[in-house]
């Protein structure tokens, strides 16, 4: 036997070692996953693995951080209504929750309450199922069809006149647990239009702190592996100072996500030319189409 060969027991070839020590892996992962259901019934396959991957295998902290989410569910989503679109099941859900579980006295929160259930938020969320193609490789002509995810968010229809930026946050995260299916891994790709536009409240950037930090943390601590890339545009100097304010909030991993395109953000100004780097055509198109749909004289 070579010495490259020799693991310290000349009756055990190397590779049979090797072959051990991924199945034990891939056992004990197996065991962890189990013991996560026993502990968390209610939790999905696929909810355990995206927790457990989240917290780089640790089954106590994964436990945790699911247990949490599972909480906040039963606090704040209801399956009866999953009926009703997302933005709609959102925001109902977001402002029945906030007026239930707010701040002050119970008469308070009972006033607000009847406010805000007949309350109407202007929808700052769209999905879309988008189809593209890849090349298979770069020496072939080849290509394969994907469908990709993409929830398009324009902040600057948020209106702090009718509800808390708080509100909104949680809706953002009720949103993607009632678009994505909690039996699957699916990924979404964020992109937040920061343009103004024609009829919107159009909110400084830097009142959209607070939201931004609320978004981030719930989107962290409810939604792990969900995140494919979040691309921000066009962005401006103010931008990227509440960016780096924000920076502390999320995760490296997520860090690592973000994709900020520099340019003008007024109403009248057009996509960055750089976007086409991230996006394709046709999508870009039809974010642009949906964005003009939701203008207002």
């Amino acid at each position: 036997m070579s010495p490259s060969n020799w693991t310290g027991n000349d009756d055990v070839p190397a590779a049979s070692v090797r072959v051990k020590s991924q199945s034990t892996t891939v056992r004990t992962r197996g065991d962890e996953l189990g013991e996560i259901e026993q502990a968390l019934p209610d939790s999905t396959y696929e909810e355990r693995v995206r927790f457990l991957t989240d917290r780089n295998g640790n089954k106590e902290a994964a436990i945790g951080k699911l247990k949490n989410y599972l909480n906040w569910r039963k606090k704040y989503c209801d399956d009866d209504l999953a009926h009703l679109d997302s933005w709609t099941y959102a925001t109902q859900l977001a402002i029945q929750g906030t007026a239930k579980f707010g701040g002050g006295s119970s008469q308070r929160r009972s006033s607000r309450s009847m406010n805000m259930e007949t309350m109407k938020l202007p929808c700052t969320l769209f999905m879309y199922d988008h189809k593209q193609s890849t090349s298979k490789n770069n020496h072939s002509d080849d290509s394969v069809t994907t469908t990709k995810k993409y929830l398009q968010h324009f902040p600057a229809r948020i209106d702090t006149k009718l509800a808390d930026t708080s509100v909104y946050a949680l809706a953002l995260a009720i949103y993607l647990d009632h678009a994505l299916d909690r039996n699957s891994t699916e990924k979404v790709t964020l992109v937040i239009d920061v343009r103004s536009g024609h009829g919107w409240a159009n909110i400084k950037a830097i009142n959209l702190l607070s939201f931004i930090q609320s978004t981030v943390g719930l989107l962290c601590d409810l939604h792990p592996m969900r995140l494919e890339q979040c691309i921000i545009f066009p962005v401006p100097k103010l931008a990227n100072v509440l960016y780096k304010a924000v920076k502390p909030f999320m995760g490296k991993e997520t860090v690592k996500k973000v994709c900020l395109v520099s340019g003008p953000a007024g109403k009248n100004d057009k996509v960055p030319k750089n976007l086409g780097n991230l996006l394709d055509e046709e999508l870009i198109k039809k974010l642009e189409s949906r964005r003009k749909s939701c203008f207002s004289l």
